[in-house]
């Protein structure tokens, strides 16, 4: 692929144009306490487009969240939990999805900072993880704010930011010595399903008055594995009448440990520098979980131990200051996410499943980040505030595991691929301290991206504009622009229309960009209509391009004396998916000697990993809220799912429903009492109908199994018995509505919807 030019001119000007800003720069006097608003004013603006929810720590106070935040994003519009793809593969291993573009598409941001620690996990030949995202590295207790945004208005945040961002916000260092203590339950009435514990404290205070101050925090937290045999097998026939018995597992049990700290100086009452510190550890308890659901005597044994352990560093230097002509932010990042696991299997349907060897081996993904951004307001036939702003990362991963996979079986395979000089010739190693012909587990890519956009009021403020356009380079995939166009516009007291348009992008992860990267089927997962007696392989390609996506969206909302209302309409035309390609790059053939002494030709097909053309995401969501009381206030949400399909194969791109409605009545007739109504309903979820392969026509084709619609009501209530003691209680699926996985990964069925369950919180604090 011939790769975009680096225009060095252009983005020089950004940093000249910074250094000439901090060389006029100094502190405001008089000015000052307006301008201490100017990024403040520049982000609220931009979270007033469409596609933006805001979540609060009293929502979190009052609907709890059982493990990580995902189950309340969950409940925003235009947010469900999903595999990344439709493949049925890791069902119970479910990520926020935002507005169906999947979760590896979903950007997680902890403070404004992006965490990627789920690329520390190997990718699949159907494009799963083994992992449960990012979404559980901040306890719930420790949350501020959470901000969702979807569509136009998460696009400036870059590359794996098309569907939507997730914004978790930690509370700040506090002015006076504080601390808490915080205990949670969750106890499922069904005794097969696991149970959760999780204690947490955080200590925050000045240690010097109004200079310097500290926060930390820490948690600890396990939610028990379900049983082995919650889940029923499903049995199902190949064309030639052979009986299989397929195993969906239940969800995986998690054991976290958490550590936060937060050194804060405020150098002058203009200028703070903040460091940021954490450690987390999330090791699993499995549950028999398996990519294909072909469990074995190995792999029942391993039930209840830790067969995969994440552990994630994280260190961030911010300064922000505040200059006579607006304010600046400026991050160093680094994070290390460390990936220990048993060793998988790397071909055919053992892909994934842990290997008969209880030897762990690990991957290491090293990222580091520096972001500079710059709010300036001027005044210029309205009110602006541009932001200005460059970022630089640098993703280094080290996975030797995953690298075994080459072309040996049946004596070696030689591929002569049209353009290329050499024929490709790897062989396979089962060695982990380094691997054949130059072959190691290391990847790694930069990133340059420089923007700018410009927040503009007209007509007294009722017409706020914000175009913005984004360039990034990549160091495998070139470069990449991304415009973008947010509007409101105030047409009565209280109603306005908005809208936005903007193109997204995501760069090739570092198991697709790399060569070195091999998964290999004995035919079953060959092209459907592949001769029986051929084998293929899927290599990585290092000149993928990458995803892009045009996402559109128009809308009104209207806010007037506690009542709101809003409904959108979003359309995003997804190109350049990657997928793992089934068009045949070359072939190779080997002559083996069958045991009754015959000859026999074995062929061998090599794919690559590619850029579908087209796919479509299409759908409403709205929001309206009633204060039917001064203590009562009933809220309510929808999304529905107008389209998703990859229009390359006619499959939908996840499993989602067709539409879910969220509704929550809230109740506080006293400031010491409160209580709360949730009740979610889900639409119909279809599987994939179109065969792609070889295993899905010969074992039984693809499941027509639906998910039929469902919903699930929840209630608690609390009491505050003075300043310090606090203690919540409540009901989730009220009326036990469970679902069980299905082990055929074709049927919709893809996960566990846990039944009843009782829950308490209490928090001590001083």
């Amino acid at each position: 692929m011939e790769h975009h030019s680096f225009p060095h001119s252009a983005l020089a000007v950004l940093p000249l144009a910074l250094a000439a800003a901090f060389a006029q720069a100094d502190t405001a006097a008089d000015e000052g306490g307006e301008l201490e608003t100017v990024y403040v004013s520049a982000q609220r603006q931009l979270q007033q487009s469409l596609g933006v929810s805001r979540i609060t720590a009293k929502d979190l106070e009052t609907r709890p969240a059982v493990n990580d935040i995902s189950d309340i994003v969950r409940t925003m519009p235009g947010a469900n939990l999903t595999g990344n793809t439709a493949s049925g593969e890791r069902g119970n291993k479910r990520q926020i999805d935002i507005r169906g573009m999947g979760p590896e598409n979903t950007l997680i941001l902890i403070d404004g900072r992006p965490v990627t620690s789920r690329n520390a996990e190997r990718y699949s030949w159907r494009g799963e993880r083994n992992t449960r995202g990012d979404s559980n590295w901040v306890p719930p207790e420790e949350i501020e704010s959470i901000s969702v945004l979807r569509g136009p208005a998460a696009a400036r945040y870059g590359s794996g930011a098309a569907g939507g961002v997730v914004n978790i916000v930690t509370k700040k260092v506090s002015s006076e010595w504080h601390g808490s203590l915080n205990l949670f339950t969750n106890r499922p009435q069904d005794s097969k399903e696991g149970k959760t514990n999780r204690i947490g404290f955080n200590v925050s205070g000045p240690v010097v008055q109004d200079k310097i101050g500290f926060r930390l925090y820490g948690s600890l937290n396990k939610t028990d594995a379900d049983a082995a045999d919650i889940n029923e097998p499903t049995v199902i026939y190949t064309s030639s009448g052979q009986r299989r018995v397929l195993t969906g597992a239940g969800r995986d049990g998690v054991r976290n440990r958490d550590l936060a700290s937060r050194l804060a100086w405020r150098i002058t009452p203009e200028q703070t520098l903040t460091w940021d510190t954490m450690y987390s550890r999330q090791g699993n308890i499995y549950a028999g979980d398996n990519q294909n659901n072909n469990p074995n005597d190995f792999t029942k044994s391993l039930y209840g131990e830790e067969t995969a352990i994440l552990k994630r560093t994280s260190s961030a230097l911010v300064h922000e200051g505040v200059w006579n002509w607006g304010d600046t932010k400026v991050t160093a990042q680094f994070d290390r996410t460390e990936n220990e696991h048993l060793v998988e299997g790397l071909q055919g349907g053992p892909e994934g499943q842990y290997e008969k060897d209880k030897r762990f081996t690990e991957s290491t993904l090293k990222t580091g980040r520096f972001a500079a951004e710059a709010n300036i307001p001027f005044k210029l036939g309205g009110e602006h505030v541009v932001t200005i702003g460059t970022e630089y990362t640098r993703d280094k991963l080290d996975d030797g595991s995953s690298m075994r996979q080459g072309f040996k079986d049946k004596g070696g395979y030689t591929f002569k691929v049209p353009g290329m000089q050499k024929p490709i010739q790897i062989e396979t190693t089962d060695r982990f301290d380094g691997l054949h012909e130059n072959r190691n587990g290391l990847n790694k890519q930069n990133n340059f991206a420089v923007y700018v956009e410009d927040h503009i009021k007209l007509n007294g403020g009722s017409t706020k504009l914000i175009p913005a356009l984004r360039f990034d380079h990549n160091s495998k995939s070139g470069g990449n622009w991304s415009p973008a166009f947010n509007f409101v516009q105030r047409i009565g007291d209280g109603w306005n229309i908005k809208g936005g348009i903007a193109r997204a992008y995501k760069a090739p992860n570092l198991y697709q960009s790399n060569p070195n990267y091999i998964l290999y089927t004995r035919g079953q997962g060959c092209k459907i209509g592949t001769a029986g007696n051929t084998h293929c392989y899927l290599m990585g390609n290092a000149n993928l391009k990458p995803e892009t996506s045009l996402n559109k969206e128009i809308g009104f909302d209207f806010a007037r004396n506690g009542y709101l209302a809003s409904l959108a309409y979003f359309h995003n035309d997804y190109r350049n998916k990657i997928v793992a390609g089934d068009d045949t790059l070359a072939v190779s053939k080997n002559t083996v000697t069958l045991p009754n002494g015959n000859t026999a030709d074995v062929f061998a097909h090599l794919y690559q990993w590619t850029n579908a053309k087209k796919a479509l995401v299409e759908g409403f969501e709205g929001n309206l809220t009633l204060p039917l009381h001064s203590t009562l206030k009933w809220t309510t949400n929808f999304t529905y799912m107008r389209k998703s399909v990859n229009k390359d194969t006619g499959n939908p791109l996840s499993v989602i429903p067709k539409y879910t409605v969220n509704s929550s009545l809230n109740w506080q007739p006293t400031e010491k009492f409160d209580a709360a109504l949730n009740v979610t309903y889900y639409g119909k979820q279809k599987p994939r109908s179109v065969v792609l392969i070889n295993k899905e026509k010969v074992e039984g084709g693809l499941s027509n199994e639906d998910v039929s619609p469902y919903g699930l009501v929840g209630i608690n209530a609390s009491y505050r018995f003075n300043k310090n003691l606090n203690a919540r209680v409540g009901i989730n699926n009220l009326f036990n509505k469970q679902l069980y996985r299905s082990g055929n990964n074709t049927s919709a069925q893809t996960y566990n919807e846990p039944g009843r369950a009782f829950y308490g919180s209490l928090k001590m604090s001083f």
